[in-house]
């Protein structure tokens, strides 16, 4: 069983990452390489590699906004509602 923490809740795919979204949890994960693991053995593979090509400068939430498809307007409630 693959499990990410996010906002407080264990969560096993990506809707469930979205749901429980918190962008500074997600910014950590990224730079500690877990959120990178967790998409890969999710299957979401393009994904995971797609976070390699991010530079880290003030571009990085937009580019991992990018990465899932997200509207970078988009408020972190508002990310969570839309995949609640």
């Amino acid at each position: 069983m693959i499990i990410m923490r996010m906002n407080g809740k264990f969560v096993q795919t990506l809707d469930g990452l979205m749901r429980n979204l918190c962008l500074d949890e997600l910014l950590s994960s990224y730079f500690t390489g877990e959120l990178e693991i967790f998409l890969d053995k999710i299957g979401e593979h393009e994904k995971a590699a797609a976070l390699k090509n991010i530079p880290d400068n003030a571009f990085l939430l937009v580019r991992l906004y990018e990465v899932f498809g997200l509207d970078p307007e988009l408020t972190e409630d508002e990310i969570r509602e839309k995949f609640s």
